[in-house]
Parts: C-alpha cells; sequence; structure tokens
C-alpha cells in the first residue's frame, strides 16, 4: 500500500498537507511488541493511499497495520524529499510501558534515527493518561536528534486530538470525529479490496484451538499417530545420519503432498487423525521444509495463497500444543505470502508460546521485522531434493 502524507509548513503550529505531496510505500503489517515493518523489495502492485489531513492518518493505520490498534503506539519512520517510508514501530501502551516511558522514547528515536528516517508520524491510542506521556516522551527524543515529528495525534474511542495544534478552529478541546466512512484514504483502500481484522483478539480467535468435544478426539488421534510415528522411527537403518530415517521422511514428504494438492481441490483434511498426523510428521524438518516449498510455489496469487492460510489454519487449530511450531509456522508463511502480517505475526505467537526457540518461528520473525520479501528465505522443492533427497541422505542440514 502506498501512502501519500502531509509536508509541515515552516512556522505552522500544525502541519497541513502541502499541493505537492509524496508517496509514501508501505506494506501492511506489524510485528511483535516492538518492531519495525520496512518497505518491501517487491511484490504486487498495491494502491496509493493519500493522506490531506490527520484524520486520514487516523483511517490509514489500521490498513498498515492488518488489524484496528487499541491500547498502542503506532509511530511511522519517513525518510528523504519524497518521504518514503522507512518503518513503523508499533508499541503497546501497558503499565509496563508507562514505567519506562523514556526508555520506550529513546528506542524508537534511536531506531528511526538507525534507518535514517528525517520526518515521523505519531498515533497513540488509548486514554490520556496513558497516550499523552508516551507522545511526549517520544516528541522530546525526536527533537533532540534532529527528526522532525508531522504530526502526533491520541485516538480515544471515535474522536482524535492533535498534541501539534492548540487552534480551537481546527482541533477543538473535544477533539474531532474520527470518521473513517469520511476519509478518501478509508475508501481508496475499500475500492482496493484490501482489509482490515476487528482487532487484534479477532486474529487470534481465528487460530485458537478447537476445544471441548473436539479437543478430546484430537488428544485420541495424537497417541495413535506418535504410536504410528514411532513405527516409522524404529525402522531407521543405525547407518542413517538422519534422526527420523528414510521411512518416515517419505511417508511425511508423501502425506504433505497429498494434503496440499487436496486443499488446492478444496478438500481440507477434516478428522483428527489426518491433522494428528500431518502434526506428528511435521516434527522432521525435511517434511516441514516441503510443505514451506509447497507455499513458495503454490501461492503465487492472494486466491491460490489462501489455499495454503486455510489449510495451515486448519492444521494448527486440530494438533496437541506438543505439535503447534511446524504448522504455525507454515501458516505465518502463507499469511505473509498472502499480505496478511497481522496474522503472520499472530501465528508466530502461537509458536511462540509452545516452542519459544523454534528456528523456523524465529528466522520469520527477523525476516518480517527486517521486511524482507517471502522469498528472500523460502526454500525450494529443488534445493530440497539437492540438500536433502527423501530416499537419500542430506548433503547439509538446514534450519
Amino acid at each position: 500500500m502506498r501512502v501519500r502524507t502531509p509536508r509541515s509548513r515552516g512556522a505552522s503550529r500544525h502541519p497541513r498537507p502541502q499541493a505537492e505531496r509524496r508517496a509514501l510505500p508501505v506494506r501492511r503489517g506489524a510485528t511483535h511488541g516492538e518492531g519495525m515493518v520496512t518497505e518491501p523489495g517487491s511484490g504486487p502492485a498495491t494502491p496509493t493511499l493519500t493522506i490531506s489531513e490527520p484524520r486520514d492518518i487516523v483511517a490509514a493505520i489500521p490498513y498498515l497495520l492488518g488489524y484496528h490498534p487499541s491500547d498502542m503506539l503506532v509511530v511511522l519512520g519517513l525518510c528523504g524529499s519524497s518521504a518514503r517510508a522507512r518503518l513503523t514501530f508499533r508499541c503497546d501502551l501497558t503499565d509496563e510501558t508507562s514505567r519506562h516511558v523514556a526508555e520506550m522514547a529513546a528506542r524508537i528515536a534511536n531506531t528511526l534515527d538507525a534507518h535514517g528516517c528525517d520526518a515521523a508520524l505519531a498515533v497513540a491510542y488509548g486514554p490520556a493518561s496513558r497516550a499523552t506521556p508516551c507522545v511526549d516522551a517520544v516528541r522530546a527524543e525526536l527533537a533532540a536528534i534532529g527528526i522532525t515529528l508531522r504530526e502526533a495525534l491520541r485516538v480515544t474511542g471515535d474522536r482524535y486530538w492533535s498534541y501539534l495544534c492548540a487552534a480551537p478552529h481546527c482541533c477543538p478541546p473535544e477533539g474531532m470525529p474520527a470518521d473513517p466512512a469520511r476519509s478518501p484514504a478509508a475508501a481508496t483502500a475499500v475500492l482496493n479490496g484490501l482489509t482490515t481484522w476487528r482487532d487484534r483478539d479477532q486474529v487470534r480467535q481465528y487460530i485458537a484451538p478447537v476445544e471441548g468435544a473436539d479437543r478430546d478426539r484430537v488428544r485420541r488421534a495424537t497417541m495413535v499417530a506418535e504410536r504410528r510415528g514411532e513405527e516409522l522411527l524404529a525402522r531407521r537403518a543405525a547407518s542413517e545420519r538422519d534422526p527420523f530415517g528414510v521411512a518416515f521422511r517419505t511417508e511425511g514428504v508423501r502425506v504433505v503432498r497429498e494434503t496440499v494438492a487436496a486443499a488446492c481441490r478444496g478438500e481440507l483434511p477434516e478428522a483428527p487423525d489426518e491433522t494428528a498426523w500431518l502434526g506428528v510428521l511435521l516434527t522432521c524438518v525435511r517434511v516441514r521444509d516441503e510443505a514451506w516449498a509447497r507455499i513458495s510455489t503454490g501461492a503465487r496469487s492472494e486466491a491460490a495463497g489462501s489455499v495454503h492460510v486455510g489449510l495451515w489454519r486448519q492444521v494448527l487449530r486440530n494438533v496437541e500444543p506438543a505439535y503447534v511450531a511446524a504448522p504455525g509456522s507454515l501458516l505465518a508463511v502463507a499469511a505473509w505470502r498472502s499480505g496478511d502480517r497481522a496474522l503472520a505475526e499472530a501465528a508466530l505467537d502461537e509458536v511462540d508460546r509452545a516452542r519459544p526457540a523454534y528456528s523456523m518461528a524465529q528466522l520469520l520473525r527477523q525476516a518480517l521485522r527486517a521486511g524482507l520479501p517471502p522469498q528472500e528465505c523460502e526454500p525450494t522443492p529443488e534445493w530440497l531434493e539437492r540438500v536433502s533427497p527423501v530416499a537419500g541422505e542430506p548433503d547439509e542440514r538446514h534450519p
């Protein structure tokens, strides 16, 4: 998504847009806790959202993040005369943040400076008691290192206030209506098919594990799947270097290929024994990477990407916690490929809770924070077969 941002007018107390607006390419997304999303290096053309006044900033932020924020500070770093987006910094406004406002503000300022940003926009969502101290601290830190804050807003409920303007005709004490429906930025986003999650809780609920009787069936199916896995492991030859062995690896790759092909036909694994067996097989890195490669070669369009999102969401929700890491990471890849970084981050959060040190999730998190395109860290089927043949010994290990 491209956003055109306002530029300040010299000594004006409230930065307002100029006739000459600057393009600000931004891909929506957010990081876990704190972090940044930098401009992607490739990908399909994205719409341009025109920001001509503060309400447009408020309207555009949810499309940058992928969901409607609450209790959060969002700082958009801009760079150069073209006001090109360099990063988006997101920080939850919690009691912990309130106790460490100075450190948070310094971290934001230093991060923007390190990435070459010379201007910024800040929007704080939440009550003034939490938002104002954070915005004030950020304003001071940015001013100290020469980064221009073009606009600073607080959004509480359905109204917004500017920290840079006290003129009652444009910034009354009771605030201004934050009405996205009146913003050309929101209208452009909707017309171009961009959508947002209601909030982060909605994303979490979307991938929440099944419960009740369904969870009981998952547990029983998992015990059966684990016994099947043990039988395959027992067939591993003593001379094999791979701890899973050829039999396990071959069965896993076969099942992954058949499952992905079925998903492309609209057939998701419904039975608990199917998802449980997939969960067990995906503990083998070679099997997991086969699924990863199928996403990278199959998700060439948004529609195709949604197939993989649906598949790995289904598996993630229907496996036991011990088997969450692989399908959760695969869902993150599929969501990332589909342009839904909010969902990708939520999936990685699930992995973090289950396996904090899972290497694939750590790699994906770093890539998302670095703003790399998905293909920068994706395997291909050809590469996998070369370095880790299904029926032979791997030439090298990979994370």
